[in-house]
């Protein structure tokens, strides 16, 4: 038998400025392209200062991430869960992959996998990204338990994650076609290492580790590349299985029309009534939008503003898009109260 692998990728994605991470997903509706190096790639460098190369990459097919509020079942499955991710890769019959996540006051957790054949449900213990900002060095390890189930089979697992703020650096993304990527980013890399038993008699059944780095763009505002490394093994279920995969982000790293986000800040955020965006440089911001987390345009305005109201919007969190008079963009995201 063989099954598809985790893929905990959500991700990820407002960076500040170097060395920190501001929030753990992707915006609305980013696009990454799938791509298959011609060798492995380095991604052993740490610390600081740290430089990657990934060239000769070819591209093999596409997902997007998109975000919904949870729906009533999910919510009663996976309890907590404030915002499902679903990445839909494309080409042929396209496929979804769920990540269930929770994010409030304490910091952003998984409650969920489902891809495939596989359902994780962290139930007992969610798995702790972290409280964001992250900084380099941060780190937050600690025990996750719940129940699996795979291809009609049901039982419980036990094991770690941990996630690490571990380099920040320069990432260089050479391609044949557009011009070449090379920008500062911030890496989170994070580690899961889970056992499964079918209580009570089944216990240790087979054992899933994982590693997936992030790499967000300090300028771009999200994440320009991501690659997970996963090995699932059980001779009772008959799976042994690794699977690497590759993802740059195709707006970001085929295209450097943006601006540094720390150029920018908004306030107050969270926000009840208005938020005010105040800009270091004194860029004159050409357009404004505001989409949810379900990737909806909630909000658009041609008129050069610097305080927009938000009382007609729900609660929740927002992705807020600036264009300047140049043509260059950003995206910062805010909470509404």
């Amino acid at each position: 038998m063989k099954t598809k692998l985790l893929i905990l990728a959500s991700l990820f994605s407002v960076v500040a400025f170097s060395q920190t991470i501001s929030s753990f997903n992707s915006d609305p509706n980013t696009d990454f392209t799938i791509v298959t190096p011609a060798a492995a790639l380095d991604q052993s460098p740490t610390g600081m200062n740290t430089v990657w190369t990934f060239n000769n990459l070819t591209a093999s097919g596409t997902n997007i991430d998109t975000y919904a509020a949870p729906t009533a079942g999910q919510l009663s499955t996976y309890p907590g869960t404030t915002e499902v991710l679903s990445i839909t890769t494309q080409g042929g019959t396209p496929t979804v992959s769920d990540f269930f996540q929770r994010e409030d006051g304490s910091g952003t957790y998984i409650t969920g996998v489902s891809q495939g054949d596989i359902v994780l449900n962290y139930s007992n213990t969610n798995a702790f990204v972290g409280l964001f900002p992250l900084n380099f060095n941060d780190t937050n390890s600690g025990a996750v338990s719940g129940t699996f189930s795979y291809q009609g089979t049901n039982g419980t697992f036990t094991g770690t994650f941990t996630a690490t703020v571990d380099a920040y650096g320069t990432l260089n993304i050479p391609d044949a076609t557009f011009p070449d990527y090379a920008a500062p980013v911030t890496r989170l890399r994070v580690d899961q290492n889970l056992s499964f038993s079918i209580p009570p008699i089944f216990n240790n059944i087979g054992t899933l580790t994982q590693t997936t780095y992030y790499y967000y763009d300090n300028t771009a505002d999200n994440i320009a590349f991501r690659y997970t490394d996963a090995t699932i093994f059980s001779s009772f279920l008959g799976i042994n299985e690794n699977t690497e995969t590759h993802e740059r982000n195709s707006a970001v790293t085929l295209s450097r029309n943006t601006i540094d986000a720390s150029s920018f800040q908004l306030y107050p955020n969270p926000a009840k009534d208005f938020i005010t965006i105040d800009s270091k440089d004194n860029q004159v911001i050409k357009s404004v939008s505001i989409v949810d987390v379900q990737g909806r345009n909630v909000f658009t305005s041609t008129v050069e503003t610097a305080r927009i109201s938000v009382t007609t919007l729900q609660q929740g969190i927002y992705f807020i898009t600036l264009e300047t008079s140049t043509g260059a963009v950003t995206t910062k995201k805010f909470i509404k109260q």
